[in-house]
């Protein structure tokens, strides 16, 4: 590794960003990629939102704040936690944070030595993989079951919690499956952890697609589940409730003050802290009740093309999809089109030649890629231990539906192009 420390090779990656490299490669040669790798909303945000910040840009309100975060936009999030969560707390429980993603780096600093156990969904955000090993911590994976439509409970817990358990990382609405926690499911996950885990657990909710769920169902929070708030780290963001992804806007809300100014001096240890015109726009997000219908028309508008994408995979030979319940992505097995296209043994016989591939689903996702211009994320993206066995890939529903209906239009050659695939792997093995 020359000058650079041991730790940084268990430091993983956001294969999201990865694939760009890919793409531009594609269109450089001329080809035309169709974008289902984008895990982001295709809305702007508000004008709303945005005249706030522009306001507050001129009116000088860029200097240097408290790092916990502006105490009247902390007031706005308590006030919005009381509203959905049922859970009064008072603004010193909040931390203001530059996107949600440093709420999984500290909450894995501030809570997990080497050698504890921590139990996250795979596949899941790669972010929570990453920071697992970067630290040193055991990597403790609950694998989430199509028959289950992904979701998870106490059953599936029950042999992996420990008293070594420290920390357990829940996503609902769930990136990249789509799939939502039932009330039951939180109530049988809290218990559980009360018995088994170690005295001191604490629970990482990310909920950063609580806004984004279907068919008239219910976000539920495990802050909500009676005493839970006293084990929870709320991750929370305006990323994709607000179509706001640039602005690099988060929050936490933890279970003690003396947790949240350990979160604050985090954040004075790494940017000082979120810039003051963003958190205004923040504010005004969640204040204007403008936004409420703003938000519930994107919403109806991914459940559209939720309907329409998940039943255009399902007619294609070799691939089935659950429907899922929140988020905007669809999560197809692909294993029929993998036996179909001969991957699933071209990848067992030449795996030694095959670098940096991690799994026979990578194999389609490139080939589909670098051969029909249609990009989309495969199953290693979300978590790589255990991954090998299972194929699937994620696409994005964060495009208008002529895009989306052309880029299934390309998947669906690509599922049966058999003669294709093996011109494909003897130009890949040859380079």
């Amino acid at each position: 590794m020359g000058p650079l420390a041991d730790r940084v090779k268990n430091l993983g990656d956001e294969s999201a960003f990865k694939v760009g490299d890919d793409i531009r490669k594609c269109e450089a040669k001329g080809l035309s990629v169709v974008r289902l790798n984008i895990g982001e909303p295709d809305f702007d945000s508000a004008p709303n939102i945005n005249r706030v910040a522009i306001q507050n840009i001129e009116d000088g309100n860029s200097h240097y704040i408290d790092p916990q975060g502006i105490l009247s936009f902390r007031g706005s999030i308590a006030r919005v936690m009381a509203e959905t969560r049922n859970i009064q707390l008072p603004p010193d429980h909040i931390v203001v944070t530059s996107g949600g993603k440093p709420v999984i780096g500290y909450s894995m600093i501030a809570y997990v030595n080497p050698g504890d156990e921590v139990i996250y969904p795979s596949p899941g955000f790669p972010i929570y993989e990453s920071w697992i090993t970067f630290l040193g911590a055991v990597p403790v994976p609950v694998y989430l079951k199509e028959e289950k439509d992904f979701r998870f409970d106490a059953t599936d817990l029950e042999p992996l919690v420990t008293s070594k358990t420290k920390l357990l990382i829940i996503n609902s609405p769930s990136n990249p499956t789509g799939c939502v926690l039932t009330r039951e499911d939180l109530s049988g996950i809290a218990s559980l952890l009360a018995q088994k885990a170690d005295p001191n657990f604490r629970i990482l909710s990310d909920e950063v697609y609580d806004e984004i769920v279907f068919d008239g169902l219910r976000h539920e929070s495990m802050l909500s589940v009676p005493g839970m708030d006293r084990h929870t780290i709320l991750l929370n963001s305006l990323s994709k409730s607000f179509a706001m992804t640039g602005w690099r806007l988060g929050y936490a809300v933890l279970p003690t003050v003396e947790e949240a100014m350990l979160f604050r001096q985090l954040n004075i240890n790494t940017y000082s802290c979120t810039p003051p015109f963003i958190q205004m726009a923040g504010k005004a997000a969640l204040d204007n009740k403008e936004n409420k219908t703003i938000v519930s028309a994107m919403r109806r508008e991914f459940q559209t093309r939720r309907d329409v994408m998940i039943e255009a995979l399902n007619r294609i030979d070799g691939i089935c999809c659950v429907k899922p319940a929140g988020a905007f992505y669809a999560y197809p097995n692909i294993t029929g089109v993998c036996e179909k296209l001969g991957i699933l043994s071209a990848y067992e016989e030449k795996a030694r030649n095959l670098k940096d591939i991690a799994s026979p689903s990578t194999l389609f996702q490139l080939f589909a890629l670098y051969v029909h211009g249609v990009a989309t994320l495969d199953r290693s993206s979300f978590g790589q231990i255990g991954c090998e066995n299972s194929h699937y890939l994620r696409l994005s529903m964060a495009s208008d539906m002529e895009t989306l209906k052309e880029g299934i239009g390309r998947l669906a050659d690509a599922s049966a192009d058999v003669d294709g695939f093996q011109d494909f792997m003897n130009r890949w093995l040859k380079a």
